[in-house]
C-alpha cells in the first residue's frame, strides 16, 4: 500500500501543473533528485532497516521501486529534454546528460532478479560504480552549482547520507571483527559427509563454516552474517555474502557458530579448494563478519509451532527448533508441539544438518519434536522409488515425493487446543502456496511468520 500511494504521488507530482515540455523538464529533474536521496540508502540498508525495524524484504522492495522510479523519471527528464533541445555533445552539460540516461539504462536493466543473482560478484561492484557515475553526470549537467539550491541541494544530501551510512557500516564491522588483545576471527571450512553403513561419502554442494568470532555477540534464531575470507581467493576481500547462523555452541576455547554454504558461483565455489576434515588450527583462516542481522520471530508463545522449510532454507529454521526445545525444557514455556517438515532436491542434503538434527532430538526428552523430510529426487539407492516412506530412528520420517502442506497442517492442528504458528523459509512457489492454505483456513488462532532472510536458493 506505501509503495502505491508513493508511486500515485509521484505521478500526480509529474504531471500537475505541468503546462508545456519546459515545466516537464524542470519537474522530472526535481522529483528525480529528490527520489535519488532514499535511493543511496541502498538495498543493503541492514543497519538502518535494524534500528527501524524494517524487515529486510521490505527494504530490498523498496530501494527496488524507488530505483525504477528515479530512472523513470530521469528518462522522461531525457526524452522531453532532447525532444525540444539540441544536444551539445561539445559541451560538458551536454555529455553528461547521455551518460546520465545511458548509466540509468544500464542500472536497471542490470537490476532484473536473474541477472542480478547470475552475476552477483559483478553486479555489487558495478552498481555502486554506476551509481557514483550517475551522481557525477547529474552534478555536471546541472546548470546551476548553488550547493543551497536544488538540484545540488539534494545531491550533496545524497552524498552525504551515503557516507554516514558507509561509516556507520565500516565502524559496525571493525568493531565486530577487532578486539584488544584478541586473535582475529577465524573460520574453518569443513567437508560435509553423508554417513553410511559401509562408509562416509563426502558431500559435493555443500560445506560447513566453523567461526571463532574475536567479539561474541548475544546469540539468537533468525540471525545471519555477511561473511568475507580473504584467504579464498585474490579477491574474495572485496565479496561478502550473507548467510544464516545455522547454530552455535561453546567450547574450551570460547564460542563457535556454524553457518551451512551451499555451492553456487564465486566465492561460495572458491570455499570448497579450501574444505578439509579437521578443524585443526593449521587450516584456520581469518575472516570478516558483517552484523548480526535479522529480527527473531516470537513463537514461544504458541501452543503448536510449524515449521516449513526448502532446500537451504533448513539453515534458518533449526536455530528456532533449538531455542524452542530450551524454553519449554529449562524455562517452562508453552510449546506442546514442535514440527519441522523439509523438501529436500536430494537425499544427500539431509547430511548437511543430521548431526544436529539427532542432537536436537536428543536435547527434546518429553518428545514434543517430530521431523519429516521430503526428497524430490537424486536418491541414494537404485532400490528406492518414489513414494516410499522410512524411518531414521523414531522421530524422523523421510518420504520420497514432494510435501502436501495442507495435508499436513490440517493433521497437526486437528484435535489440538491453543493457538498455532506457522513458519516459512521456503522457495517462493512453496511460499505462495502455504499463505493461500492459512488464508482458506478462516481459523484466528492460526498465525503465518516467514523468517526475515530467505536465501536465494531456497
Amino acid at each position: 500500500m506505501l509503495m502505491v500511494l508513493f508511486l500515485i504521488g509521484n505521478a500526480i507530482s509529474i504531471t500537475a501543473g505541468v503546462k508545456d515540455v519546459a515545466s516537464l523538464i524542470e519537474r522530472s529533474a526535481l522529483l528525480c533528485t529528490i527520489n535519488l536521496v532514499p535511493l543511496v540508502l541502498g538495498e543493503r540498508m541492514n543497519p538502518i532497516a535494524n534500528i527501524c525495524r524494517v524487515r529486510l524484504g521490505t527494504s530490498a522492495s523498496m530501494h527496488e521501486w524507488l530505483g525504477s522510479v528515479v530512472i523513470a523519471e530521469g528518462l522522461v527528464h531525457t526524452v522531453a529534454a532532447i525532444s525540444s533541445q539540441h544536444v551539445n555533445i561539445h559541451k560538458t552539460s551536454g555529455v553528461a546528460k547521455l551518460v546520465a540516461a545511458a548509466v540509468g539504462t544500464v542500472l536497471l536493466s542490470s537490476s532484473v532478479t536473474c541477472v542480478r543473482r547470475r552475476f552477483y560478484e559483478i553486479f555489487q561492484k558495478l552498481h555502486l560504480m554506476l551509481t557514483a557515475i550517475l551522481i557525477a553526470a547529474i552534478y555536471l549537467h546541472s546548470t546551476s552549482k548553488n550547493l543551497f539550491k536544488p538540484p545540488i541541494l539534494y545531491l550533496f544530501a545524497a552524498i552525504c547520507l551515503q557516507i554516514s551510512i558507509g561509516t556507520l557500516r565500516f565502524g559496525q564491522i571493525l568493531y565486530r571483527n577487532i578486539k584488544h588483545r584478541t586473535p582475529f576471527n577465524r573460520a574453518t571450512v569443513r567437508t560435509i559427509t553423508y554417513k553410511t553403513g559401509k562408509g562416509d561419502i563426502p558431500v559435493s554442494d555443500a560445506v560447513h563454516i566453523y567461526i571463532r568470532p574475536s567479539r561474541p555477540w548475544r546469540r539468537q534464531a533468525g540471525q545471519y552474517v555477511y561473511l568475507s575470507i580473504p584467504g579464498v581467493s585474490h579477491t574474495s576481500v572485496v565479496q561478502s555474502h550473507p548467510f544464516f547462523v545455522s547454530w552455535w555452541y561453546r567450547d574450551a576455547e570460547g564460542d563457535v557458530i556454524v553457518l551451512i554454504v551451499e555451492k553456487r558461483k564465486g566465492f561460495t565455489q572458491n570455499l570448497f579448494h579450501h574444505a578439509t576434515n579437521d578443524l585443526d588450527q593449521h587450516n584456520e583462516m581469518r575472516a570478516i563478519i558483517e552484523g548480526p542481522y535479522g529480527k527473531e520471530l516470537d513463537l514461544k508463545s504458541y501452543d503448536t509451532v510449524i515449521l516449513f522449510a526448502t532446500g537451504i532454507g533448513i539453515a534458518g529454521q533449526l536455530p528456532y527448533i533449538a531455542q524452542l526445545l530450551d524454553g519449554y525444557h529449562n524455562f517452562g514455556e508453552k510449546n506442546r508441539r514442535v514440527a519441522l517438515f523439509w523438501e529436500l532436491d536430494s537425499e544427500m542434503h539431509s547430511a548437511w544438518v543430521a548431526d544436529m538434527m539427532m542432537e536436537l532430538l536428543k536435547r527434546d526428552t518429553d518428545g514434543i519434536l517430530d521431523i519429516q523430510l521430503f526428497v524430490l529426487g537424486n536418491y541414494i539407492s537404485s532400490q528406492t522409488k518414489a513414494g516410499d516412506v522410512t524411518r531414521l530412528g523414531m522421530r524422523i520420517k523421510m518420504t520420497y515425493n514432494g510435501m502436501n502442506a495442507e495435508t499436513l497442517i490440517r493433521s497437526e492442528i486437528e484435535g489440538r487446543n491453543g493457538r498455532t504458528a506457522v513458519s516459512l523459509c521456503t522457495n517462493n512457489e512453496t511460499s505462495d502456496k502455504i499463505r493461500v492454505i492459512v488464508r482458506q483456513m478462516l481459523d484466528k488462532t492460526i498465525d503465518l511468520k516467514e523468517l526475515e532472510y530467505r536465501p536465494h536458493s531456497v
